[in-house]
């Protein structure tokens, strides 16, 4: 999962290219302005920080752009790993501060699971048949860390994403 923040959705053809040449590629995507609620779904990890009110309110302030990327990367480890490289690249080059850092990428699979949630709400299964790619809670498809399915296992599933 990948998100653009509030105040840099200018970028986004750049990062997106970035990522593009890097092997990545958009499964899906959405632009929306966040409810306060929505943000702090997203930072729940972050609820007993100092900064978790300031931050909610920012990015509720104006609109953002959520992604669910596939990775050219193997293993769980190896991809984290990746993102947290492009995600320190960007900063680098475009942060105005702490907060707004440009993007942020999920820094474990059940947090992605969690953030994109936030993104494409209503939507339990989340599938692209051609990419082996799933990310649900529902039982039938098991764990959150399960994010990445046979294409005989997404078969089986009723909601595809074509985008």
């Amino acid at each position: 999962f990948l998100m653009i923040k509030p105040g840099f959705l200018h970028r986004s053809q750049i990062i997106l290219e970035v990522f593009s040449n890097a092997g990545y590629r958009v499964v899906k995507h959405t632009q929306k302005i966040l409810s306060y609620t929505e943000a702090e779904n997203l930072y729940i990890m972050h609820r007993n920080k100092p900064f978790f009110a300031e931050v909610c309110t920012y990015m509720a302030s104006d609109f953002s752009r959520g992604y669910l990327l596939k990775s050219p990367y193997k293993g769980e480890n190896h991809v984290l790993k990746e993102n947290q490289k492009w995600k320190e690249y960007f900063r680098k080059c475009y942060a105005k501060d702490e907060m707004r850092n440009v993007l942020h990428t999920s820094d474990s699979f059940i947090n992605l699971q969690q953030e994109a949630k936030v993104y494409f709400l209503g939507e339990d299964c989340m599938c692209s048949k051609d990419d082996g790619i799933c990310i649900t809670t529902d039982k039938y498809h098991g764990q959150y860390k399960d994010c990445f399915y046979s294409r005989s296992k997404i078969a089986q599933c009723s909601k595809y994403t074509n985008s």
